[in-house]
């Protein structure tokens, strides 16, 4: 009997907005190495993080809205039946439908977005668009159950899914992992009270991700002349430009440099030029369940991390030890920024805290749990 290697399929599904691209790009590498690799995607895949030499692409045409996302789930599964692959990688908690529809081969489910989030509902009313889209949200959850192996990125989200009828044996709660690369590699130093701090925030640029906190309160830090650095780091074109204006209007052209997209690649370099992250969300349902991939990088980096006080980021973040929580408003977060200033040679112990409480989110320590869980999907 000649070897054959297995077949793997991954389904992703990913958002024109999509901040970032790395954990998925850390699933796809591993896969290739394991199995005979072949992605789909809702439109051309263009990602460099995300193309490798070691797999197949097949992208489906794409459409947009709730008919356009059924459309892909339908012909993604119909695909998969055809090619009949050992096993399916489900990447998006968008993609859950296909575990429905390809009948007895195996998947594994990604579960990183509350249907809170993937089928929001509408602010207008409209009765019917609210049904239907409360309809989509649990229909999300029944075709999560469907999968051999679900794989939520925390803690909330892995007692959701089990509120919601997933069975514990399915459930396999695993990190989103952050690469080696994010290590520091400069030792750390004592501080100053005259040195400057350098603050980084890096991700989707936007009202609800705190944008217009984080510039009013650099306004409170240049009034009262402290030694804070602010970079803003992934903008889009828009953003970029309506930041450009309110850094020339509030006269924050020393305390804030904003920076557009960058590819994930670039993200390290960034965080080994900063001392401390921000990490700031409004408050909304799938907030509540959704750590940001930034949280663990800053960690990783070993940079204390300012944090709104939401529950996916006082999970991670303990006040005082590797980083601080602050209100999602500008003044607040400006007091943080003050108490960092006057506890200034207290940071590179707080640096060293955070960079310990990061080690666990390394990719490496997550990738074989990850594997094991896609084997025992093949196998159930």
């Amino acid at each position: 009997m000649t070897w054959r290697q297995k077949t793997c399929f991954v389904v992703t599904c990913f958002d024109e907005n999509q901040p970032g691209y790395l954990d998925f790009s850390y699933r796809i590498a591993t896969l290739a190495n394991e199995y005979q690799l072949t992605v789909l995607s809702h439109g051309e895949i263009t990602q460099p993080e995300l193309l490798l030499k070691n797999a197949q692409y097949q992208s489906i045409e794409k459409r947009n809205g709730k008919l356009g996302w059924l459309r892909y789930n339908i012909k993604a599964a119909r695909w998969i039946r055809q090619q009949k692959p050992d096993v399916v990688v489900l990447l998006h908690s968008a993609v859950s439908p296909v575990a429905m529809l390809i009948g007895k081969i195996p998947s594994c489910l990604y579960w990183n977005e509350h249907p809170t989030n993937l089928m929001r509902l509408p602010t207008d009313f409209s009765p019917v668009r609210q049904y239907l889209t409360l309809f989509l949200q649990q229909f999300l959850f029944f075709t999560a159950r469907k999968s051999a192996v679900v794989m939520p990125i925390g803690e909330d989200h892995q007692e959701d899914l089990l509120k919601h009828g997933v069975a514990e044996q399915q459930i396999q709660m695993l990190y989103m992992g952050v690469s080696t690369q994010f290590l520091p590699a400069k030792q750390l130093t004592v501080r100053h009270q005259a040195d400057t701090i350098k603050l980084i925030y890096t991700g989707t640029v936007s009202e609800s991700r705190g944008r217009d906190v984080m510039l009013e309160a650099m306004k409170i830090i240049a009034d009262k002349r402290l030694n804070l650095q602010l970079t803003i780091v992934g903008a889009s074109a828009d953003e970029l430009g309506y930041c450009q204006q309110r850094i020339r209007e509030l006269s924050l052209q020393p305390y804030v440099t904003i920076v557009g997209k960058v590819r994930g690649s670039e993200i390290p370099h960034y965080l080994a030029q900063a001392d401390v992250a921000i990490c700031i969300w409004q408050a909304s349902p799938w907030n509540q369940f959704n750590p940001p991939t930034k949280l663990f990088e800053y960690l990783t980096a070993g940079l204390p991390v300012l944090a709104s006080n939401i529950r996916t980021h006082t999970r991670y973040v303990q006040h005082g030890y590797n980083g601080l929580i602050f209100e999602y408003d500008a003044q607040s977060l400006a007091d943080a920024l003050v108490s960092l200033h006057h506890q200034i040679h207290e940071l590179p112990k707080m640096q060293q805290q955070a960079l310990q409480s990061g080690q666990q989110y390394l990719w490496p320590k997550i990738e074989p749990t990850f594997l094991a869980g896609v084997r025992k999907a093949a196998v159930v």
